[in-house]
């Protein structure tokens, strides 16, 4: 079993890496790719030197913290795209769960994947695929390993995602009969009545619909963990009256009660067979998605998910004329930043100017996915506009550290560093200087380095942005230029960034330099970061120096 699972997860790495996101289809066969972009612009913030933001991040933590974690949430979701379509379809193609088989495996180390550049480019970043896959929830693993009945519930969720449901259904019934105390006891119910709905008989459904009675009787405070569906009930009353027994009172109560309930396996089934359609009559599916679109319910979220996307990959004028109408008024802020995003693919004029109309959005989402956007269209009018927001002093700081963030070497221009060089002096937010600085630093070339050693000179500038600028020139200055800078400045901030550029320079005058900090300097923490660069350096003379500074004596006198 484990051999046949690294075979689909190896097998899944190359489909993964592919540079054109998958669709988000079901169980059925994957609709057309999505939507790339025709060109790729100049600068786009997928490209980003992680170490310039992470440099910006000193100098402004709290925003820096957020545009992480917007990075972490979209590399994610395009993680969980490409698994969510090739998963099934390998296991369709082997016959075999591959979840259910990879669930079933001890842990491993976690693996490196490449999605390949571009991946996910002009698609409506933070997006995830709605139901690509089989709607399958699964009990969660054991929480309880003291508790008598943890070894059977193992058993239990081990069958059931393995497949086995009557199995499963027999072993969860057996928890609460046997251990009644147990803390798996009301979990067991619901499992059971999952299992009993999978196997999907009358008689299971009838005695699936009595257990959720019973669990709700016997412990009505009760939460479930895991993937539980607050609609099983309902869908099983659904199910039960659809096969002439809507008159039994436990279906009525159901179905009464669960009025209100969003059933999630019911718009998995609902979103696969729009795909489905897709693949018999593209025209009406189209049409399909059109109308599910119009809706507002919170429940129809997914679906009208996979409607947008299904549409986005039309690329025509009637699908951008629709985006620009999800990205301006859903109900769904998150479906209105991911159409935002979309439209980033789209390259026609409508397109660029709904993105522009975004930036100003009511919502700070949207206008974030429609400066994403606009770095990534292939129009110079873009361009402009990500020029105009970033010399607007009154914008958001957050967009325009996104648009800065956009700027990388193999992606801009030197008009571009000509550019945000002449605007510094503009700008009068010390925080987007700092981000310019890195955006120039990232650029590169001998004269962005000597604009930078020019910022790092000038006390009049903050020590934010002088230590920003240091950080990237203290890696190529000249070693005895970088030691007689240290010698005549005194902020505390540039003497630490020169010590660590210290620590990564291969100059034996450097490890000199190093070595006298720790020495002879006056400011105990700038010594004590000194002895903590060296002992990186792997430098026999540091053994010498650390026994020299543990020789003085009681008072703290120096040898």
């Amino acid at each position: 079993m484990y051999r046949k699972a690294l075979v689909l997860m190896f097998a899944a790495a190359p489909m993964m890496a592919q540079q054109t996101p998958p669709a988000p289809p079901a169980t059925a066969a994957a609709p057309a790719t999505a939507p790339t972009p025709a060109a790729k612009p100049m600068y786009a913030p997928d490209d980003m030197d992680r170490a310039a933001v992470k440099a910006a991040a000193r100098a402004d933590a709290q925003g820096a913290r957020a545009y992480a974690q917007e990075a972490r949430e979209y590399d994610m979701a395009a993680v969980r795209a490409a698994r969510a379509v090739t998963l099934p379809a390998l296991g369709r193609s082997y016959n075999v769960d591959v979840q259910a088989t990879i669930a079933a495996m001890p842990a491993m180390a976690p693996m490196t994947v490449s999605l390949g550049q571009g991946f996910g480019e002009g698609f409506g970043k933070g997006f995830e695929p709605a139901y690509a896959g089989n709607y399958s929830p699964r009990a969660p693993q054991g929480w309880a390993p003291q508790d008598p009945a943890d070894s059977a519930w193992r058993q239990a969720q081990q069958a059931m995602n393995r497949g086995d449901y009557r199995r499963a259904a027999g072993l969860f019934k057996d928890i609460p009969v046997k251990q009644p105390n147990s803390v798996y006891a009301s979990d067991a119910l619901y499992w059971e009545a999952f299992s009993l709905y999978r196997v999907g008989g009358t008689t299971e459904l009838q005695d699936a619909l009595a257990v959720l009675d019973q669990r709700k009787n016997k412990y009505p405070s009760g939460r479930t963990r895991g993937d539980a569906d607050p609609a099983l009930a309902t869908r099983i009353a659904g199910v039960l009256s659809a096969r002439g027994l809507g008159d039994k009172d436990l279906v009525k109560r159901a179905l009464t009660e669960g009025s209100g309930t969003c059933d999630s396996e019911d718009q998995s089934v609902r979103a696969e067979a729009l795909n489905a359609l897709r693949q018999t009559d593209p025209d009406e599916a189209l049409n399909q998605a059109k109308k599910i679109l119009g809706r507002k319910d919170d429940c129809s979220v997914q679906l009208r998910r996979s409607a947008l996307w299904m549409i986005a990959n039309k690329k025509d004028a009637a699908a951008t004329t629709t985006l620009v109408s999800v990205a301006k008024n859903d109900q769904s802020l998150e479906l209105r930043a991911e159409a935002t995003g979309f439209l980033g693919s789209m390259s026609s004029d409508e397109a660029l100017a709904a993105l522009e109309e975004l930036t100003k959005a009511d919502d700070e989402r949207v206008q974030r996915a429609a400066v994403r956007a606009l770095t990534t269209f292939p129009n110079p009018r873009a361009r402009s506009a990500m020029h105009a927001l970033i010399e607007n002093n009154s914008a958001s700081e957050q967009l325009r550290g996104t648009a800065l963030d956009a700027f990388s070497s193999d992606r801009s221009t030197l008009e571009d560093a000509a550019w945000l060089r002449s605007i510094y002096a503009k700008v009068d937010n010390p925080r987007i200087k700092a981000r310019i600085a890195s955006a120039v630093a990232r650029i590169g070339g001998e004269q962005n380095e000597q604009w930078l050693m020019s910022l790092v000179k000038n006390e009049d500038e903050s020590v934010d942005v002088r230590q920003n600028a240091l950080r990237y020139v203290a890696r190529t200055a000249d070693i005895a230029s970088l030691i007689k800078f240290y010698d005549g400045v005194s902020a505390r901030p540039l003497r630490e960034e020169i010590i660590n550029a210290l620590g990564n320079r291969k100059e034996p005058e450097a490890t000199d330099k190093l070595i006298d900090i720790a020495k002879s300097g006056t400011d105990p923490q700038v010594r004590r970061d000194a002895i903590n660069t060296l002992t990186r350096k792997n430098d026999p003379r540091t053994t010498k120096l650390l026994l020299e500074l543990i020789g003085g004596d009681a008072s703290g006198k120096k040898p």
